[in-house]
């Protein structure tokens, strides 16, 4: 116990002393992790502050700016910022590029004749330049239907909207009544290929004046060739009625022998003009069509027998049909009428020699009907033409045969072509839904 006492005492103040040692090295320890911290902080910032500024740059970019506005001092940095002020330029100039071009379009949106719609998915109104909203009275993002649907007078336009698809262009002429007068509007329906807006474009553009100053040249030029035409026969008329007064007065004796023959030739160039007078007709208003059901192949051979009957010398009419029957919808009568064109046309074609072949066939579902001849043919440059009205390559006739045929086969959905054949003469083909 004497000797503890001393002991105890050391060892209390040796474990103070370890005790104070702790606290020491904790402070230590403490200090040098805030130290640590601190410098850590700095170097971070240091690093990221310029890819800081980099991102707040481009962030001006992207709202207009033109430069980064930065200079840093190390070299990579300096060379990238750079790079990115170069591009920001380009974007700028690109920018102002297609301001102006978009100016530049809608001022000539805004001051061509024709109106223009542009229309979203919901076909909201997105664009309306003056004419537009002059004639139809679209407003920006209102819907376009509901304001045609709204006039009773541009009822024809909403139907033909209501029509349209959405991925095929579509063009119609409309008439209309507007402020009392009759108009007429040509519309054009444009879909815009793409994801994005607008979807569809619609051109709509007022043709009364046009429509009206081309029907009036097409009266006058109709007017010129049926003054033409009636003026070949008036004068063998007028001349042989003159010779009838002649011979009347100068030679009795011989008034009729001359007067046979006169008469023979007035009744000839009458017959003439009643012909020049019933093409005519027929061309400005073809029957309405009565298409019933029927054999293709009978109609066409029944035709043909009645030319090959009395047909010209030196010029063989053939027939063939296969199948030997061929169901189709057809008007019997105007069908008639356009084949007795055809077979007129190249029995004139052969003058008198040769053959004319006559076929009836089926093609793809379709029924065709073939003329085809021996004579000359026609002029590469010519064939062409020769189903436009008033064109023909004869000294004689109107020119209407032809175009009276194609209107013929038109009204019964279907389409004529016409080629050379090799080794000469001329093919004519009728194509008619069977």
């Amino acid at each position: 116990l004497f000797l503890s006492l001393p002991l105890l005492a050391q060892q209390q103040e040796l474990e103070s002393e370890l005790a104070e040692l702790r606290r020491r090295a904790m402070l230590l320890t403490a200090a040098l992790f805030l130290v640590a911290a601190a410098i850590g902080t700095r170097l971070a910032r240091t690093f990221t502050r310029p890819i800081q500024e980099l991102v707040e740059g481009t962030r001006r970019i992207a709202g207009g700016a033109t430069s980064l506005e930065l200079a840093p001092s190390e070299q990579e940095l300096a060379a990238l910022v750079g790079a990115i002020d170069e591009m920001a330029r380009r974007i700028a100039e690109g920018r102002l590029r297609l301001l102006r071009e978009k100016q530049v379009v809608e001022r000539m949106v805004e001051n061509i004749n024709s109106g223009i719609v542009s229309l979203d998915e919901r076909g909201r109104v997105l664009l309306a330049n003056r004419v537009a909203v002059e004639m139809l009275g679209s407003r920006v993002g209102e819907p376009l239907r509901a304001t045609l649907t709204a006039e009773e007078s541009l009822a024809p336009v909403a139907r033909f909207l209501a029509e349209v698809g959405s991925d095929e262009p579509r063009e119609a002429t409309v008439r209309l009544e507007r402020q009392g007068e009759e108009r007429e509007y040509r519309l054009a329906w444009v879909p815009v290929p793409g994801a994005g807006e607008p979807s569809a474009l619609l051109v709509i553009e007022d043709a009364t004046e046009v429509l009206r100053s081309q029907r009036l040249q097409a009266w006058a030029e109709m007017a010129r060739i049926i003054a033409h035409e009636i003026k070949n026969p008036l004068t063998p008329i007028r001349l042989s009625t003159e010779h009838l007064i002649e011979v009347h007065q100068r030679d009795p004796g011989r008034f009729d022998e001359v007067f046979d023959r006169c008469a023979a030739n007035i009744l000839q160039q009458v017959d003439e003009l009643q012909q020049i007078a019933s093409e005519f007709s027929i061309y400005s208003r073809i029957p309405r069509l009565d298409a019933q059901p029927g054999d293709l192949a009978a109609a066409v051979r029944e035709v043909v027998e009645t030319y090959r009957i009395a047909s010209p010398a030196g010029v063989v009419l053939r027939f063939s049909a296969a199948p030997e029957t061929l169901p189709a919808r057809f008007d019997a009568r105007l069908l008639r009428r356009a084949v007795r064109n055809l077979i007129e046309n190249a029995l004139r074609a052969s003058a008198g020699r040769g053959e004319v072949e006559v076929r009836v066939e089926q093609r793809d579902g379709e029924a065709a009907i073939v003329v085809a001849d021996r004579g000359s043919g026609v002029p590469v440059d010519l064939l062409q033409r020769i189903f436009d009205p008033y064109f023909s390559t004869h000294d004689s006739g109107t020119g209407l045969g032809l175009p009276i045929t194609r209107r013929i086969v038109e009204e019964h959905g279907g389409a004529i072509t016409a080629r050379n054949r090799s080794g000469g003469g001329l093919e004519v083909v009728i194509m008619i839904p069977a």
